[in-house]
């Protein structure tokens, strides 16, 4: 079994069905648990179908190319992860749909509405297929660049009745979930695949072969942990400062 691939793809389809949840969450404690339920299967089954089928025509592409590619890829996603929960965590802030998830994401219900409402639906269904699609990205990814489908698959198949078990079980607790440091974990693991893989696309023979991605899991953790102690270091002089020339105008 590749565990690095499973625990990589938990903890990226974790982050985004997390969101989704929050979301539906959101909108059901509005008033509109049918558009919730409905358009939250429809929005992830439309992403699933595309998923299996754009999987398998990817795998026509050459494997150094597809490497490359996917390295990329996952670089982009790890690096856009790791910088918003690095400055999250300096700033001791959490994601807006912790907090309120229809303002972060900018969504405005139907009020009002009598039966069902399409609007609503729409909406949900919209929400849930984003989010799936940045799921269906990494999860095909990973799938394709290590050949490793069923941890891949079942790592995100897991994240998802894990959710769904967050939602029922503890829907009143999902303000207390470290949001961030989850984040920042996926964005370091999938950071470490992509440079691992992007690598062996580009012809780089890595010495310790699959140990490697160990080093770099290891190196990118050290390095965000320095980040995150220079910041909140510099934040702290800044403060001061700005204290200090307070007084003196004060004075």
């Amino acid at each position: 079994m590749n565990t690095g691939v499973f625990i990589s793809a938990l903890g990226a389809a974790s982050v985004e069905l997390l969101e989704t949840a929050a979301i539906a969450y959101a909108i059901a404690s509005s008033g509109y648990k049918q558009e919730v339920y409905w358009g939250t299967f429809v929005g992830l089954s439309l992403v699933g179908i595309v998923t299996a089928l754009l999987g398998t025509s990817l795998q026509l592409i050459p494997l150094y190319l597809l490497q490359i590619i996917i390295g990329l890829t996952l670089l982009w996603f790890g690096w856009g992860w790791v910088k918003k929960s690095v400055l999250r965590q300096v700033k001791g802030k959490r994601a807006g749909w912790i907090e309120d998830p229809l303002v972060s994401e900018g969504i405005t219900l139907e009020s009002k509405a009598e039966g069902f409402s399409k609007i609503n639906f729409i909406i949900m269904t919209k929400s849930a297929a984003l989010e799936g699609v940045e799921v269906a990205i990494v999860v095909i990814t990973l799938g394709l660049a290590s050949g490793a489908w069923k941890e891949a698959l079942s790592g995100a198949i897991l994240a998802l009745f894990l959710t769904i078990s967050l939602v029922i079980l503890l829907h009143g607790y999902l303000v207390k979930i470290p949001e961030v440091l989850i984040k920042l974990s996926a964005g370091i693991l999938l950071m470490a695949y992509g440079t691992f893989w992007l690598g062996e696309g580009v012809g780089l023979d890595w010495p310790l072969d699959d140990l490697t991605l160990l080093l770099l899991i290891g190196l990118y953790s050290f390095i965000c942990s320095l980040v995150i102690q220079w910041l909140k270091k510099r934040e702290d002089l800044d403060n001061l400062e700005t204290i200090a020339e307070q007084k003196i105008d004060n004075i």
